[in-house]
């Protein structure tokens, strides 16, 4: 964001272009914290008016919830989190009062008061959440539905915001459980009383309104189905119609193939992202919920699945259509409004990813957040009517901007013709092949982005070449595409990134002697299975969190949620199915395969996964052990799957346990 900012600030008052940073390979390298650190800010919004920004800041205590006036340059501290809660978002109601939601810890002190739908949980910990609302100026607080939540189910259920309703002065949407489901209840944002105005079903798990602040979509998932139903109402019926069930993957509240993204212009309308029956990549349409009709495909993928669009929050129609294939592209019709978006790209340069975080209800002020490669990532605001951009916040203040790496696309072709591609990141200006890390995404059906990833950073502040994939089987590029990964664990999938690791090697990119496979989840598993399935291609491999027996994730995934469950069913799609191709899954299953190791490996797992169980790599560290070959086993003391909730202590251990395992045998020899 400094270097993002100056630029800006040389081309809007000299007319100059930035020059290339300093290279990083003959300056001492960052310090693990320098990428270890939380982000400085989160959850920012901007006001109907365009005026004032709330943010919330964590410290070592407690989240703290600000104001800042733009006209004034003053902030000022409104709310914090008493202890045992968190304040996980804010948004505005209007421009002189917020709503802001409260993750809760909770304990059931014994069974009598828990009701019959929670039996047999007395002293119990768990989390609820909460909505409250409160003036900008600090005054005002008043938790939304409090009195019914302690009537209804003793004060155990959880509220979540469906709509702020901007055309309602006094009101908000919120969805809550009772002894009906997950209804919808109008609550007064002064008061906090609520009134119930819909029915839901316990297996509702979100809703979605129109632009007049209709509930109108509603979407069920069944526990034990792999499906979602999308339910519609017309803006003045009661009940409930249903228009389709779509897939979803396991833990998922949305569908790859059909995704209510918000209100459109007039009644019963909503915006949707749908993949059609005879199309392959997602495309942006009108769903009229009083007819079930999808309207007219208004913007078609083309690379890659469409995303989501700049809406104007006024009159609620798209001002920017957006597709993200190896970059971020949007471009709007509106002919001011794309002259604006290009000057915006201007100001920021080709290394960024420019997003809409908020518009003023006017349209003038944009609150943008910029990020990529070599730049952490800020919040700024751009005045449309002066074409000005200004500094606001920066989310990592303590990144090692000079020391960060540039990143480019580098296509490949797969041993069966196909055209591939891949992330590469390195220090500028180092000639010859270097030591390199692979490093798979995990998922699968998921993807990398062109963005600031501060491990992908810190490993090549160290000097190595890192390699992301774009393998068959991931998220963003069509059904086909996620379709060819089915059941390819350890063949196609392991194929394509075996390929863009042979093709960096072949370009003189990588050191064919010291190419290590790293990866998280599913890359994890990956990183396993190259060095037991190519064992002469890697130096070394570090799983994270990785699966080692494919047998036995189903195994468990079947034990713990039932052969019925979308989970174990999603699971089966995606691996394979034991009971027909038992034996193919054990010749792809690393744990089983360890005799072939030839290269040392590094497992480092969180003791509260709840997604890749902690028994993966125990599992993979005694087959290695039972093998002779040469295994560190690291676990994160209560570190769960997802990074993004690791603490700054656990994200510093996995650092500075990668760094020395690849010291020492990427730079140990030849």
């Amino acid at each position: 964001m400094r270097r993002l900012l100056a630029a800006v600030a040389a081309l809007v008052t000299l007319g100059a272009t930035s020059s290339m940073p300093a290279t990083a390979q003959n300056q001492q390298a960052p310090t693990i914290a320098a990428f270890t650190a939380a982000p400085a800010l989160r959850s920012v919004t901007l006001s109907p008016n365009g005026q004032f920004v709330a943010y919330i800041r964590d410290t070592a205590e407690q989240q703290v919830l600000f104001v800042a006036d733009l006209t004034t340059n003053q902030t000022r501290p409104i709310q914090s989190a008493r202890a045992g809660n968190a304040i996980n978002w804010v948004r505005w109601k209007s421009d002189d009062r917020l709503i802001f939601g409260v993750q809760q810890e909770a304990v059931v002190a014994d069974r009598a008061s828990t009701g019959t739908r929670l039996n047999n949980v007395e002293g119990f910990t768990f989390r609820r959440w909460r909505v409250f609302s409160i003036g900008r100026d600090g005054t005002g607080g008043v938790e939304m539905f409090a009195e019914q939540q302690r009537r209804l189910v003793n004060g155990l259920g959880s509220t979540f915001l469906i709509d702020r309703l901007p055309n309602n002065p006094t009101s908000v949407l919120l969805s809550a459980i009772d002894n009906d489901g997950v209804g919808i209840w109008r609550a007064d944002i002064t008061t906090g009383r609520a009134e119930r105005i819909l029915d839901g079903s316990y297996d509702t798990i979100d809703y979605g309104t129109d632009g007049e602040g209709n509930p109108v979509v509603r979407m069920d998932a069944p526990e034990n189905e792999a499906a979602i139903r999308i339910m519609r109402r017309a803006p003045d019926q009661r009940g409930w119609t249903l228009y389709r069930e779509v897939r979803r993957a396991a833990g998922a509240t949305n569908s790859p193939d059909f995704q209510v993204l918000g209100p459109a212009p007039g009644a019963g309308r909503v915006y949707a992202l749908a993949r059609l029956d005879n199309q392959d990549l997602l495309s942006l349409h009108i769903f009229d919920t009083t007819t079930g009709q999808l309207g007219e495909a208004l913007q078609q993928g083309q690379q890659a699945d469409v995303d989501a669009p700049w809406v104007d929050p006024r009159t609620r129609e798209v001002i920017a259509h957006c597709e993200y294939a190896t970059r971020m592209r949007c471009t709007s019709q509106d002919r001011d409004t794309e002259r604006h978006l290009r000057a915006v790209e201007q100001f920021l340069g080709e290394d960024v990813t420019v997003y809409l975080s908020g518009i003023s209800v006017d349209g003038n002020v944009w609150l943008l957040y910029a990020d990529g490669p070599r730049e952490p990532g800020g919040f700024f605001i751009y005045d449309r009517a002066a074409a000005n951009v200004r500094s606001l916040a920066e989310l990592y203040p303590e990144a090692p901007i000079d020391s960060l790496s540039p990143t480019r696309v580098v296509e490949y072709a797969t041993r069966d013709g196909q055209r591939q591609w891949a992330y590469v990141t390195a220090q500028a200006g180092v000639e010859g092949p270097r030591p390199t890390v692979i490093m798979p995404h995990g998922g699968p059906e998921a993807r990398d982005y062109f963005e600031y990833d501060a491990y992908v950073q810190f490993l090549a502040s160290r000097g190595y070449v890192v390699v992301q994939p774009n393998f068959r089987g991931g998220d963003g590029f069509g059904r086909a595409f996620a379709d060819a990964g089915r059941g390819q664990w350890g063949q196609r999938m392991q194929h394509d990134i075996e390929d863009a690791t042979r093709h960096v090697i072949e370009a003189g990119i990588a050191d064919a002697q010291r190419v290590c496979i790293v990866g998280a989840s599913y890359g994890g598993y990956a990183a396993l299975a190259g060095v037991t399935l190519t064992p002469d291609l890697y130096r070394c491999a570090i799983s994270i969190s990785g699966v080692s027996d494919l047998v036995e994730t189903l195994r468990q995934e079947r034990l713990s949620n039932g052969r019925v469950s979308l989970s174990y069913h999603y699971w089966l799609r995606s691996i394979g199915d034991p009971r027909e191709n038992r034996d193919a899954l054990r010749a792809v299953s690393p744990a089983l395969l360890a005799d072939r190791v030839t290269a040392p490996v590094l497992l480092i797992h969180g003791t509260a996964d709840e997604v890749v169980l902690p028994r993966q790599s125990e599992l993979m560290q005694r087959a290695l052990e039972r093998a002779g070959k040469p295994v560190r086993h690291i676990t994160l003391e209560g570190a769960g799957h997802a990074w993004a909730a690791w603490t700054v202590e656990q994200r510093t251990q996995l650092f500075t346990e990668t760094e020395s395992f690849l010291a020492q045998h990427l730079r140990g020899g030849n």
